[in-house]
């Protein structure tokens, strides 16, 4: 058997081995997906942010696309925004970049922080600092919900304060 084979039924048995809860399973699949399925939103006509207008909070969550969260300090320069991550971080790839969500009816959400170059055609409204680096902030204008589970949102209400 093929060790590929193995992993699968491996998997299941160390799962079911650590109790996981539903919920916990659940948040884990939905912390996965959800940033992946935003990045297709680029592709929806009036989903690309070409500016920021609406007003920006002086804390905004800051999470890599799939794993830690920290708050991020927003800034404004004459004609740029930057958001400054307070703490510590994972290290960054070199090739990286920021997603701005901005929600709507609730306004900005928060910063998701990717790897490999920023989404092609889409503006650049302002930068992120991660320890030594400053990665691109692009933007997108959506529903943000639709892409968190309720019970383990994206960006965590105690990172706004």
């Amino acid at each position: 058997m093929r060790p590929l084979a193995l992993a699968a039924p491996i998997t299941l048995l160390l799962l079911a081995g650590c109790n996981l809860s539903e919920r916990a399973t659940r948040c884990g699949i939905a912390a996965l997906a959800g940033p992946t399925m935003l990045l297709e939103e680029f592709t929806h006509p009036g989903k690309t942010m070409g500016a920021v207008t609406v007003a920006m909070p002086e804390v905004l969550p800051v999470r890599f696309a799939a794993g830690a969260a920290q708050r991020g300090l927003v800034g404004q320069t004459d004609s740029t925004w930057i958001v400054g991550v307070d703490g510590p971080f994972p290290p960054v790839a070199e090739k990286s970049f920021g997603v701005l969500l901005v929600d709507p009816v609730a306004g900005p959400r928060g910063v998701l922080l990717y790897e490999g170059p920023p989404i092609r055609g889409a503006p650049i409204l302002g930068s992120i600092h991660v320890s030594d680096r400053v990665l691109p902030m692009i933007g997108l204008s959506t529903t943000v919900a639709a892409f968190e589970d309720s019970n383990c949102p994206l960006f965590p209400d105690s990172l706004r304060q």
